[in-house]
This record gives C-alpha cells, sequence and structure tokens, in this order.
C-alpha cells in the first residue's frame, strides 16, 4: 500500500508518491536566478536553505498558468517541497487534488518506465472512479 499525493496540471493530473513530498504551501514570490534553465522558475529562501523551483507545466509542455498574473494571495497555485535522494526542489503546480490510498498492483503499465522528458519519468497509470492519473516514478531539475 502507497500514498500518493494527486495535483492538477492543466486538464491532466499526476500523482507522487507522498514519502516524496515534504511539505506543500501557497506559491510565493521567486527570486530570478540569472541564466537559470528554462523549466526553473526561481528560487524562494525557505527555512534557512535556497530552494529552486520547477514549474511542472512547462516540465510537460504547457502554456503558463492563468494565475500566473495574479496577485499572489489571489492564486491557486502551490508549491510542493520534493526530496528523492541527492534531488531537493519544489515543484509549481496548479492545484493540490487529492491523497489516494492504493496498491502497486493498480498502477497501469506500471513494470514499463515511461520518459516524458529527460526530467520526468512515468512508472504508470491509475484510474480511480474513471479519472486517469499519470503516476510519477521520477522527476529531476535541470542544472
Amino acid at each position: 500500500m502507497m500514498d500518493l499525493i494527486v495535483f492538477n496540471v492543466g486538464s491532466s493530473r499526476y500523482a507522487l508518491n507522498i514519502e516524496n513530498i515534504q511539505r506543500i504551501i501557497q506559491i510565493v514570490e521567486l527570486t530570478e536566478i540569472p541564466s537559470a534553465h528554462e523549466l526553473i522558475d526561481g528560487m524562494i529562501s525557505y527555512e534557512n536553505s535556497v530552494v529552486k523551483v520547477l514549474n511542472f507545466r512547462k516540465v510537460i509542455g504547457l502554456a503558463p498558468h492563468e494565475d500566473e498574473n495574479k496577485k499572489l494571495e489571489d492564486s491557486s497555485l502551490k508549491l510542493l517541497f520534493y526530496e528523492n535522494g541527492a534531488e531537493h526542489f519544489a515543484i509549481k503546480v496548479d492545484s493540490i487534488d487529492d491523497i489516494v490510498h492504493v496498491e502497486d498492483t493498480q498502477i497501469m503499465n506500471s513494470t514499463e518506465e515511461k520518459s516524458i522528458s529527460e526530467y520526468l519519468k512515468l512508472s504508470g497509470v491509475l484510474d480511480i472512479d474513471g479519472v486517469l492519473i499519470n503516476v510519477i516514478k521520477t522527476l529531476k531539475i535541470p542544472s
């Protein structure tokens, strides 16, 4: 049994193992990083450390979210603090949907790892009450 946090990006849903998520916060103002990779929106200072922010929409090739130009307090955008081994960064997503408890066997195609890009690999798809959710195996931030 594993717990997955489900989040929305565009019209799609994605899930990450909750063990890799340290915390979730409302979007805050980001500081630009000169010459940063195009997938990185900037950085934030959080609990005495500097954390880079990966824009998940850019990773999957979507246009910016409509909330990008809204005041921060009016935005639905969230930051998920992701940690997996040496990888430690925040992921900017449209919104958080749910936490689901699933068996490994519920993930369809879980034996075939599918690369979306060099930064995103999926382990399969979940079907929860007719809603398809892409399950993320690994996520990396460009250097």
